[in-house]
C-alpha cells in the first residue's frame, strides 16, 4: 500500500474526530481461541439465551430460497402484520436495521447545525455516538440518585433549539424505569414541536404495573415516537429488526432518510413469524424473571449491590475495580460488560440473564474469584 503524509483524521468533522466507536467486545470463538477455553458463556450483550422459536427458523429457511432477490423495500407484509398487532395505521410505522437505525434516522432527519438532542448521560451508548457524529448535537443529562432518568432535569434542558428528546425506558444499562405518572408529567412540560422518542427495546420484559403504556398516548401526544425491537425477547439480535411508531405525518418525513432495502428478507420473514407466535412472549418474560431473581439473589449473597431491573440484565456494583473483575471472569470463561464506557464508574458492571446453568456458572466463577 502506498504511503501518504495526509492526515486523514483532520479531513473529518470534529464530531467524527472526537467519537469513540462502539465497542461490542470479542466474539465467543475468539475468546476461546485466545484463552484456550473449551467453553465460554456470554452474559454481556443482553441477548435472549433461549434462541429463536422453531416457527421462526422455519420461516427463515423458507425465505432462504429467495435470497437472490432484493427484499421488499417497503416491508409491506411485516408492516401490515405489525399494524394489526398494535392496532395502529400502517403509515404510523417505520422499520430499521435494528432500533439503532431508527434512532439515527430521527436524529438525521430532525437536527440541523446548532440544534440539540437531550438524552441521559448514563443510557444506551448509541445516543451519544449518533449525536456526536451529527453536529455534536447531544445534550446529556445525568441520571437521578435512583439510577432513573431525571425527567425534570431533562425537561429543564429543553430549549428553543431542542429538536428531540430520547428516553430509554426501561433504561440500558441500569434496568430501571420511569413510571406512567412521571412520564405523563414530563410530556406535559415538553413543547409540541419537540419530538419525544421513547426507546422501549426491553418493553416485553417489563412486569411493573405502573410502567407507562405509550401506544394509547399517541392520540393525545402526536410528538411522541415509540421505539421497539425484535432483537431482545424475540431472539432476533443477529437479524436486526427494529421499528418506530408515531404520527403518520411525522413518520412520513423520517421515511425520507431510510436507506433502500434496510431490512433484509430473512429479517422480515423472522419478524412476521414472531408476530404470528406472540403467545410465546408471556412465557419468555416469566422465565426471564425467574432466572433474573435467582441471579440477583446469588449476587447479593456474594456481597454485590444489585440494582432492581425490569429488563433481561442486572447492573451490579462492587467495591473494587469492575474492569479487573471482568477480566478475571473472562479467564474463567464468563463474559460480562464493565460499565466505564457508560460513564457509571469503575465499580459497575452489567450481567445479562442467561440460562439457569449459565447464571450459576457465573456465580460459581465469582465465588472462586472472591475467595
Amino acid at each position: 500500500m502506498a504511503t501518504t503524509k495526509t492526515d486523514f483524521r483532520a479531513l473529518f468533522r470534529p464530531g467524527i474526530q472526537g467519537t469513540r466507536p462502539y465497542s461490542p467486545g470479542k466474539p465467543i470463538a475468539e475468546v476461546q481461541r485466545e484463552l484456550g477455553l473449551d467453553e465460554v458463556i456470554k452474559l454481556a450483550s443482553n441477548e435472549n439465551p433461549e434462541g429463536p422459536l422453531p416457527e421462526v427458523l422455519e420461516a427463515v429457511n423458507k425465505a432462504l430460497l429467495k435470497i437472490n432477490r432484493y427484499p421488499d423495500a417497503s416491508c409491506f407484509d411485516l408492516t401490515r402484520r405489525l399494524s394489526q398487532h398494535l392496532e395502529v395505521a400502517p403509515e404510523s410505522i417505520i422499520f430499521g436495521n435494528g432500533s439503532n437505525e431508527v434512532i439515527d434516522m430521527l436524529i438525521r432527519s430532525l437536527v440541523s447545525p446548532g440544534e440539540n438532542v437531550v438524552f441521559s448521560h448514563h443510557s444506551f451508548i448509541v445516543y451519544a455516538i449518533s449525536t456526536g457524529v451529527h453536529f455534536e448535537c447531544g445534550r446529556p443529562v445525568p441520571l437521578d440518585d435512583q439510577d432513573k432518568h431525571d425527567l425534570q432535569a431533562m425537561a429543564y434542558q429543553v430549549d428553543n433549539k431542542t429538536k428531540l428528546v430520547i428516553i430509554c425506558n426501561p433504561n440500558n444499562p441500569t434496568g430501571t424505569y420511569n413510571t406512567a405518572n412521571e412520564f405523563d408529567e414530563f410530556l406535559e412540560r415538553i413543547p409540541d414541536d419537540v419530538i419525544v422518542a421513547m426507546d422501549e427495546a426491553y418493553y416485553e420484559y417489563v412486569t411493573a404495573d405502573d410502567y407507562p403504556q405509550t401506544l394509547p398516548m399517541l392520540q393525545e401526544h402526536p410528538n411522541l415516537v415509540i421505539l421497539r425491537t425484535f432483537s431482545k425477547i424475540h431472539s432476533l439480535a443477529g437479524l436486526r429488526v427494529g421499528y418506530g411508531v408515531g404520527h403518520p405525518d411525522l413518520i412520513g418525513e423520517v421515511h425520507k432518510t431510510r436507506e433502500p432495502f434496510n431490512v433484509n428478507m430473512l429479517s422480515q420473514a423472522a419478524a412476521i413469524a414472531c408476530l404470528e407466535n406472540w403467545h410465546e412472549v408471556a412465557g419468555r418474560r416469566q422465565r426471564n424473571r425467574e432466572r433474573m431473581n435467582a441471579l440477583a439473589k446469588g449476587l447479593t449473597e456474594l456481597g454485590f449491590t444489585v440494582v432492581p431491573s425490569q429488563t433481561n440484565f442486572i447492573l451490579v456494583r462492587c467495591d473494587g475495580d469492575a474492569g479487573k473483575l471482568t477480566n478475571e471472569l473472562l479467564h474463567k470463561g464468563v463474559i460480562v460488560r464493565p460499565m466505564d464506557a457508560f460513564g457509571l464508574g469503575e465499580g459497575t458492571l452489567r450481567i445479562s440473564v442467561g440460562l439457569s446453568a449459565e447464571n450459576q456458572a457465573c456465580l460459581t466463577a465469582l465465588k472462586e474469584i472472591l475467595s
